[in-house]
């Protein structure tokens, strides 16, 4: 990921935009014949998917020519189809992108530039996006998306376990230390009733805030070479795998390729604390069966670092109706729709003018206002850390699930795991450099 040069992403461009309102503009493009926009998306719930149809029935009503077909997948089968109907020119009009994923598909010319429309249109504010979501959603200074959420992880806990089993409740305003973290998932743990402190998804990207935290990263600033055999980053790592091996207070993992299954442990009220996002708020309100609420992800020596990621929308570069999609996607990423989003706990907004829906949704949890405190870094010894990614990240994912997914199996000792992971991952990162420089 070319991080210098997005963060001179638009510089001469921002100020000069105006405010979005959501309603239908009457733009020429945008009034013509009825039109038919396919508009592909993850979800993981039937609440999920009803959140993103109502988004949908929106753009209808506000520009009665445009019809969205809404196509859904599940999070991991959605990015195999996306590649595949990128590679025979069948992918929707509108894209769902995850901003990790961004740089692989902005590099294969897989979605189109916005500074065009973003250029004669008056009506949109791009300054009103979270910086680092215009920077995830942007590759070697073009914005390639408009995001709808950002999403700083935070550590979700089971309120009624932690009083049932006598253990104080992490705190909202000082994050835990690794020490006090161990000693509360120990105490939570109960194999006898397949009760467990912390339950983790099962791949590269849970180990990354475990890393920062405790002063590691799993590659350099400049993005040509691995870190992970750093004494810090084998030092987060054999401290998570003791917890898991030794320890033995997380639950054991059973199935390397779910995705979900840290949360759905969750949901079975039998696991203490596991690490999500915003995002997972619309899901856990309706799955789980008992009082949780959210505090900083625990500190190592760098402190608590957690990840900022996020997702977004763009167009298809071979899209026949590029403008009504453009009007489509400004009406699904504008302030009312990210409140919408955000009153159901489906996003926390990537538009700060919509933040405060977040914070007022419907059910509100008692440590909401967590997730701002996070972006704004006003807790202690926590903050938010921009995930960097690279144009070859989806080949990298799939490194990953063949050979640094095992460690959570215990076959492998750490170090064998990242000497196996380490000279494939700069080889990719080289790749990485020559589809940067081209």
């Amino acid at each position: 990921m070319q991080q210098i040069s997005r963060r001179s992403f638009l510089a001469s461009s921002v100020a000069a935009l105006g405010g979005f309102a959501l309603t239908a503009c009457g733009g020429t493009a945008a009034s013509s014949g009825p039109v038919t926009l396919r508009w592909s998306m993850w979800v993981s719930t039937p609440q999920e998917r009803a959140a993103w149809a109502a988004l949908a029935d929106n753009v209808h009503k506000a520009y009665p020519n445009i019809t969205i077909k809404l196509e859904t997948s599940a999070f991991d089968p959605y990015w195999d189809k996306l590649q595949t109907e990128l590679a025979s020119n069948t992918q929707a009009d509108i894209i769902g992108m995850q901003g990790l994923r961004m740089p692989a598909f902005a590099a294969r010319q897989a979605l189109q530039p916005l500074q065009t429309f973003i250029s004669k249109d008056n009506d949109v504010n791009i300054a009103d996006f979270y910086q680092p979501m215009r920077e995830m959603m942007s590759f070697k200074t073009q914005l390639y998306g408009l995001p709808y959420d950002i999403g700083p992880v935070a550590l979700y806990y089971n309120s009624d376990l932690f009083k049932a089993k006598g253990v104080e409740a992490p705190s909202a305003t000082t994050p835990m230390t690794w020490g006090e973290f161990r000693a509360k998932a120990i105490a939570l743990s109960d194999a006898s009733k397949h009760q467990y402190g912390y339950a983790i998804v099962p791949s590269f990207d849970a180990v990354v805030p475990w890393l920062w935290s405790g002063g590691a990263d799993y590659m350099n600033e400049a993005e040509t070479a691995s870190t992970l055999d750093t004494p810090e980053a084998l030092a987060a790592l054999h401290f998570l795998m003791d917890l898991i091996l030794k320890d033995k207070c997380v639950v054991p993992i059973t199935d390397l390729s779910n995705s979900l299954f840290a949360v759905e442990q969750f949901y079975s009220g039998n696991v203490g604390m596991i690490m999500g996002g915003p995002y997972d708020a619309i899901n856990m309100r309706a799955n789980a069966k008992f009082k949780w609420d959210i505090a900083p992800i625990a500190a190592g020596s760098a402190g608590s670092v957690t990840r900022l990621s996020g997702s977004g929308f763009g167009i298809s570069p071979h899209t026949q109706y590029p403008e009504q999609a453009w009007q489509a996607l400004k009406l699904i990423t504008g302030t009312p729709a990210l409140k919408q989003l955000a009153s159901l706990g489906r996003a926390y907004p990537a538009r700060s003018s919509a933040t405060s829906a977040f914070l007022q949704e419907s059910t509100p949890i008692k440590n909401i206002q967590l997730f701002q405190k996070i972006l704004d870094g006003s807790i202690p010894h926590s903050k938010g850390h921009f995930f960097r990614t690279t144009t070859t990240w989806q080949e990298t994912e799939v490194m990953f699930a063949q050979e640094f997914n095992p460690i959570y199996l215990g076959l492998h000792s750490v170090e064998q795991i990242v000497a196996a992971v380490k000279p494939k991952f700069d080889k990719l990162l080289q790749r990485h450099q020559a589809l940067v420089n081209k």
